[in-house]
């Protein structure tokens, strides 16, 4: 009797462990942030686990811009080593590094035939793996917008004779990559507000103006239908952060540094239709979801210890 006992314990024991890992959850898409340094992780879109890390085997002094070809499993950036050396574009492939897990990624990497006598206003807008966009200007008074194409020079627009963006005051400069819009935040001369424009660089045209965003810009992030701006400003000592829509139009605001999204990194999920972000950094290890309606954060945990903090995210599924 006492034997038959053992033996069903050992098999309702087995049995269970058995059901456990049947209902384990597992990845089957990857979050991947690649940070201004050039450290990569991958961490698990189901598990939030962080698979693993990977560093670069060259030195970036600055990673400027970044584009997720996504049927190819390319991961493009445009960088720069020093100061002194031009700008290179380069791609990591995402499906290699996945399967063996190099320590030491390496890239390939092309020149970019950019201008030095040019002075660079911000980072590098990429449209595609091809096509990318420098805010320059030459002079005092000229902010130029230079397009190129695999490294060559196809156009060169001038933002302060098309839309009036004098090369003074400006307070923050936006590239959405999803819907190709430029934001523009600038101080209004002899005034305490500031004028936002919103640039459509499909058309080159002008598409939306407005005096209601007036908070110290921090980011922007959006999709092709949407997009949102958040600032902050500090009341009576305290910092309050505000999510606007993209006409300034306020959707919430808070002072709680502890739900701040200025400075965490953001992505939409196409598959489910969320907005996500990842912040690491100021207390905080979390990832989860933006609700662009209520400005709430649905907080989720990582499991490990990602260092990545400086990145969009994009999603890459292995095949």
């Amino acid at each position: 009797m006492k034997l038959f006992k053992y033996i069903f314990l050992l098999f309702f024991f087995f049995s269970c462990d058995s059901d456990d890992k049947t209902s384990e959850v597992t990845d089957i898409r990857y979050k991947v942030l690649l940070d201004y340094d050039g450290d990569l992780v991958f961490i698990g879109d189901q598990t939030n686990k962080v698979i693993f890390e990977s560093s670069s085997s060259e030195y970036y002094l600055s990673i400027l811009g970044y584009y997720n070809e996504i049927q190819s499993k390319r991961l493009y950036f445009i960088s720069r080593s020093d100061f002194y050396s031009g700008f290179m574009l380069n791609y990591i492939d995402l499906q290699d590094l996945y399967e063996n897990r190099d320590y030491n990624y390496t890239v390939q990497s092309s020149i970019i035939n950019f201008d030095e006598n040019d002075y660079l206003m911000s980072g590098v807008f990429m449209e595609s793996e091809n096509r990318y966009h420098f805010l320059v200007t030459e002079d005092d008074s000229n902010i130029l917008l230079k397009t190129f194409e695999s490294g060559l020079l196809v156009e060169t627009q001038n933002l302060t004779s098309s839309f009036a963006v004098a090369n003074f005051g400006i307070e923050g400069i936006s590239y959405l990559q999803e819907s190709n819009k430029l934001v523009i935040i600038q101080d209004v001369f002899n005034s305490s507000t500031q004028k936002t424009k919103i640039i459509d660089l499909d058309t080159f045209s002008l598409i939306g103006e407005h005096t209601n965003f007036n908070y110290n810009f921090f980011k922007s992030f959006g999709n092709e239908d949407h997009q949102y701006l958040i600032g902050r400003k500090e009341i009576s000592y305290e910092v309050h952060e505000y999510l606007t829509d993209l006409e300034g139009n306020l959707i919430t605001y808070n002072s709680d540094k502890y739900a701040f999204i200025g400075r965490v990194s953001t992505g939409y999920d196409t598959e489910e239709s969320a907005f996500e972000y990842f912040v690491n950094g100021d207390v905080r290890e979390e990832v989860g979801t933006i609700n662009t309606t209520t400005g709430e954060l649905l907080q989720q945990g990582v499991e490990g210890e990602p260092h990545s903090r400086n990145s969009p995210i994009f999603y890459f599924k292995p095949n």
